[in-house]
C-alpha cells in the first residue's frame, strides 16, 4: 500500500519530519516500510508536452514523426507509441532526463539523436519509462503516458501537473494484515501521532441533510454476513473529471482517476479505509436493496465485463431482480456509474471478514475492497464513509443533492470491549519498568479510554481495534511494548537448560536415499507438485473418486491431491524421453489418501489426512526389454538402507494401467511397504511414452517401523569368493522369490544370489521361461578350492531340477 505525506499532513503536522525518520519511527513501532519515493526526483527534465502534428515516419512503419509543444518552443521527437495521436498531452523527456528504456536497466540520459535518419530532440515517454508504471497501468507493451485529462499547459514541469511533488511511503501489507485500522491515510496518521508525541486531528465530517425527493429501503437477509449497510440516494449528477486536487492525490497512491464520483469513493476508502461503492440509479429496478446470499444458478456480469458464476455462500447486493453486486468484492457492470448517470445511490457496507475472503478467492477476484473487508473493518466507520464520500460530491458536484433519507440497516451496535491492564504484568511480562504515567498516556494516543484503579487500569478498546486484535491483557502489552521501542528492551539470554531434540529418523532416512539413489544409482530428483490433472490421470484409468478434491484449487486444471507419486512423474518422463533416451528419476514427498466413510481421519489430534511419505521411482530406457528388473536394483537399494529384511512377492495387476504379468508387491515382515511393477504398453501408448517403462513406490514411514537401530558392521572377508552363473529352464508360472529363497538356503558357502536375466521366446518351450542367476561362493575361513566350488554347484543344479523340475541350460 503506498502511503503520502502530504494526505498525512492532512491529519498530523509532519511538515518537519525527514521522510527517511518518518519510514524508520513506523517500521519500529507500527507498519514496515519498504521503501520512501520522492515523486518529484523522478521526474527532472520531464514536462507536459502537446502533440501539435505527428506523421508517418518515412523509413519505419511502426514509428511517428511528431512536433511537440513544450510551451514556448516545438520540438520534433521520433516516437513508437501505439496511442501518440494530434491533440494529446504527453509525457515529454527533454535533453538531459534520465529514463528507463521500456521501463528496464539503467536510467539513461536523453540526448540528440537520429533516428532512421529523423533528428529527435528528446523522448515522449511511457509511464513506467520514468517511474510510473504503479501509478498508471499500461493496457499494451507500446502505449505512452496520455495526460491529456491533466489541467496543465504545456510546459509544466510533470511532477507539478500531476501532483506527484510529493513523499510516498510503500506500506508492506503482510506486516499489517492484523491492523484493520490502518488500510487507511487517518489510521496511520493516528500510528504518527502517538509515536512522535503529536495531536491528531479530529476525522470531522458534515452531517448529512437528507432530502425526501426519493426513497431508499434496506434489508438484509444474512445479518451474520453483513453487520451494517448504509444506502442514500444522490441527485443531480454530473459525471465528468475530478478537480486536479483529487486526482493527484490518487495518482500519488497508485489509484487512477476514473471520473468524479468513482474517484470519490476511492479516495474515502484511501483516507479512511472503508471501501465504498455508487449504483446508476436509474438502471436499477427499485431503490429496495437487499443484501442476501446468492441464490443457486446464480451470475454477474461484473465492471470491466467478465461474468461470474455465484454460489450460496456468496453475498451480493440486489435489486427486486437480480444482484447488482459481488457484496464487499466488486459492482456490476450494469448498474456501473457511466457518462449518461445522473442519479446515483451510494452504497457503504461492513461486510464479514471470512465470507468476502472466500468468496473472493473462489471467484478469483481480489480487490482494493476485498482486501480491506477481509482484516475485519470497525462498522461505526460506515457511517463515517458516508458522510465523507456526500461531503465530497456535493463539494465537488454543485448541482448535486440528497435525495432520500439515509437508509441504515443491521445489529451492529456491540458493548465496548472493556480489558484490565496489570502494571506488574505489564513489567514482568515486557522486561522494563516504564513509567504508569507513559503508560498511560501512550494508550490514550492510540484511541483507548483508561480509568486508572491502583496497579490496574481498566481500558476500555477503541472500536477501530476491538474487531480484530485487541482482545485480551497481553494484547495491550504488545501496545505498550512496541510504542516504547522493541528496540529499546535490553537482551537477556534466559538462564535454562536445552536438550537437543531427538533426531527426526524418517528426515534421515529421505536424507541417506537421496544419496545413494543420486550418487550411486544415478537417478534424478524430481520436484512435483502435490496437485494433479483428471484429464492426466484418464489417461493412466485411474479414477478420481479415491482422490481428495481441493475446494479451492491454486491451478484450476488441478483440483485432486496425489495419491500417488508416479502419475506426475511419468509425466516428467514423457517430457524428458522427447530429449534423451533413458529416464531414471526419483522423488520423495507425501500423498494424500482419502479415508472411507466412517474411519478416524488423520494422524493423531490433528485429524487430517492421512499424508505418509513416499519415494516414488521410474526407469525407461531406449533398447532396455527388462526396465522391470533395472529399477528392482533401486528398490533394492532403498530398502537395503533403511536397513529391513524384504521381499518381493508376485501380484496381480491391481490396476489397468499395469502390465498383468510384471507386477510385484513389497513385502517386510509380512507387510506391504510398496509394489513395483512394469507399464501396461496400451498406457504406454496413451502417455506417449516410447519405451517399455517400469514403476515403483515405497512408504517410508511404513519402512521405518521396520527399520534397524543398529548397524551391524561385518568386514571384508578374508578369502577370495568365487562366481557361478547359472541358467536353466522353468515353468513359467515360477516365481523369481521362490528360486531365490531356494539358492540361499540351498548350501552355506553361498553367499550371494543375484537374477540377471529372463528370457522366454525362441529356444524355449511354450509356457516355460530361462531364468539366469550369478551365484557368489565363498567361505570366511579358507580359500575354496575349484573341487569344493563344483561340488556345491553340482548340489544347486540338482536342487533346482528337484524342486523346480528345471532344466540347467549349457
Amino acid at each position: 500500500m503506498l502511503i503520502s505525506k502530504h494526505w498525512l499532513e492532512q491529519f498530523v503536522d509532519i511538515s518537519d519530519i525527514a521522510p527517511e525518520d518518518l519510514a524508520e519511527q513506523l517500521t519500529l513501532h507500527t507498519v514496515e516500510i519498504e521503501g520512501t519515493l520522492n515523486l518529484a526526483t523522478l521526474l527532472d527534465h520531464i514536462v507536459v508536452g502537446e502533440v501539435v502534428s505527428i506523421e508517418k515516419h518515412p523509413d519505419a512503419n511502426l514509428l511517428h514523426v511528431c512536433q511537440v509543444s513544450v510551451g514556448k518552443e516545438r520540438l520534433q521527437v521520433v516516437c513508437g507509441g501505439s496511442n501518440v495521436r494530434q491533440g494529446m498531452k504527453v509525457a515529454m523527456g527533454m535533453l538531459g532526463a534520465k529514463v528507463r528504456w521500456h521501463g528496464e536497466g539503467d536510467p539513461i540520459e536523453l540526448a540528440k539523436i537520429k533516428i532512421r535518419g529523423q533528428e529527435s530532440f528528446g523522448m515522449i515517454c511511457a509511464a513506467d519509462e520514468i517511474g510510473l508504471g504503479d501509478l498508471f497501468r499500461k493496457k499494451d507493451e507500446k502505449e505512452i503516458l496520455d495526460v491529456t485529462d491533466v489541467s496543465a499547459d504545456a510546459g509544466t514541469p510533470l511532477s507539478k501537473a500531476l501532483g506527484l511533488d510529493d513523499i510516498v511511503l510503500e506500506v508492506d501489507n503482510k506486516s499489517m494484515t492484523h491492523r484493520p485500522d490502518l488500510w487507511g491515510h487517518y489510521g496511520i496518521a493516528r500510528e504518527i501521532a502517538a509515536i512522535y508525541d503529536l495531536s491528531l486531528r479530529e476525522y470531522i465530517t458534515k452531517e448529512i441533510e437528507e432530502g425526501d425527493d426519493a426513497q431508499i429501503q434496506v434489508s438484509i437477509k444474512d445479518g451474520d454476513m453483513c453487520r451494517r449497510y448504509m444506502g442514500v440516494v444522490v441527485q443531480g449528477i454530473s459525471i465528468g473529471p475530478s478537480p486536479d486536487w483529487l486526482q493527484h492525490r490518487l495518482a500519488a497512491v497508485g489509484i487512477n482517476p476514473i471520473n468524479n464520483v468513482v474517484d470519490i469513493t476511492n479516495y474515502v476508502m484511501a483516507e479512511l479505509g472503508q471501501p465504498m461503492h455508487a449504483f446508476d440509479a436509474d438502471t436499477l429496478h427499485s431503490n429496495d436493496i437487499v443484501v442476501r446470499r446468492a441464490k443457486k444458478g446464480e451470475s454477474i456480469v461484473t465492471l470491466g465485463g467478465d461474468e461470474h458464476q455465484l454460489t450460496s455462500d456468496m453475498l451480493v447486493i440486489a435489486d427486486k431482480k437480480k444482484p447488482i453486486a459481488i457484496a464487499g468484492i466488486k459492482g456490476g457492470d450494469q448498474t456501473g456509474v457511466t457518462q449518461e448517470t445522473t442519479t446515483i445511490i451510494f452504497e457503504a457496507a461492513n461486510f464479514d471478514a471470512t465470507g468476502i475472503r472466500k468468496a473472493a478467492s473462489t471467484l478469483g477476484l481480489r480487490t482494493d475492497a476485498s482486501s480491506r473487508f477481509e482484516k475485519s473493518l470497525d462498522p461505526s466507520f460506515v457511517e463515517l464513509a458516508m458522510k465523507r464520500a456526500v461531503e465530497l460530491t456535493l463539494e465537488i458536484i454543485p448541482d448535486a443533492r440528497v435525495a432520500s433519507p439515509v437508509a441504515d440497516a443491521g445489529d451492529w451496535e456491540v458493548e465496548p470491549l472493556h480489558i484490565r491492564l496489570r502494571l506488574p504484568y505489564l513489567r514482568e511480562r515486557i522486561g522494563v519498568d516504564v513509567a504508569r504515567t507513559d503508560v498511560v498516556h501512550t494508550l490514550e494516543q492510540l484511541g483507548f479510554s483508561v480509568d486508572e484503579k491502583g496497579n490496574e487500569l481498566e481500558l476500555t478498546v477503541p472500536s477501530w481495534r476491538a474487531t480484530k486484535d485487541v482482545s485480551i491483557e497481553e494484547d495491550v502489552i504488545e501496545e505498550i511494548a512496541r510504542m516504547y521501542g522493541y528496540n529499546m528492551i535490553p537482551v537477556y539470554l534466559p538462564k535454562a537448560s536445552i536438550q537437543p531434540a531427538p533426531e527426526n529418523q524418517l528426515k534421515k532416512l529421505t536424507r541417506s536415499i537421496t544419496k545413494r539413489l543420486a550418487y550411486e544409482a544415478g537417478y534424478i530428483e524430481v520436484y512435483n507438485y502435490s496437485f494433479i490433472s483428471p484429464e492426466w490421470l484418464a489417461k493412466m484409468n485411474i479414477a478420481t473418486d479415491t482422490l481428495l478434491e481441493l475446494d479451492n484449487p491454486i491451478a484450476k486444471d488441478r483440483p485432486f491431491l496425489r495419491r500417488n507419486l508416479f502419475p506426475n512423474m511419468l509425466l516428467n518422463v514423457e517430457q524428458n524421453l522427447h530429449r534423451y533416451n533413458s529416464v531414471q528419476l526419483f522423488e520423495i514427498g507425501k500423498i494424500y489418501e482419502k479415508e472411507e466413510p466412517g474411519d478416524p481421519s488423520g494422524i493423531g489430534k490433528e485429524r487430517l489426512p492421512r499424508q505418509d511419505v513416499h519415494v516414488g521411482m521410474v526407469y525407461a530406457a531406449k533398447g532396455d526389454e527388462t526396465p522391470f528388473f533395472a529399477l528392482a536394483d533401486a528398490v533394492r537399494l532403498v530398502l537395503g538402507e533403511a536397513g529391513v529384511a524384504y521381499e518381493f512377492e508376485k501380484s496381480e495387476a491391481d490396476a489397468d494401467m499395469i502390465h498383468p504379468g510384471r507386477s510385484a508387491r513389497v513385502v517386510v515382515e509380512g507387510v506391504d511397504v510398496g509394489k513395483i511393477a512394469e507399464l501396461h504398453p496400451l498406457t504406454q501408448e496413451k502417455l506417449g511414452i516410447p519405451f517399455r517403462t517400469a514403476i515403483a513406490q515405497i512408504n517410508l514411514n511404513e519402512v521405518l517401523r521396520f527399520a534397524g537401530e543398529h548397524i551391524s558392521y561385518v568386514p571384508l572377508g578374508e578369502y577370495p569368493s568365487v562366481e557361478r552363473d547359472i541358467a536353466f529352464v522353468v515353468d513359467s508360472k515360477v516365481e523369481h522369490a521362490e528360486v531365490l529363497n531356494a539358492l540361499q538356503e540351498c548350501d552355506a558357502l553361498i553367499a550371494g544370489v543375484s537374477l540377471f536375466d529372463v528370457y522366454g521366446g525362441q529356444h524355449v518351450p511354450e509356457g516355460k521361461k530361462s531364468m539366469a542367476y550369478h551365484i557368489t561362493y565363498l567361505s570366511r575361513e579358507r580359500t575354496l578350492t575349484a573341487e569344493e566350488v563344483d561340488t556345491v554347484h553340482a548340489t544347486v543344479v540338482q536342487m533346482l531340477r528337484d524342486t523346480f523340475g528345471a532344466e540347467v541350460r549349457a
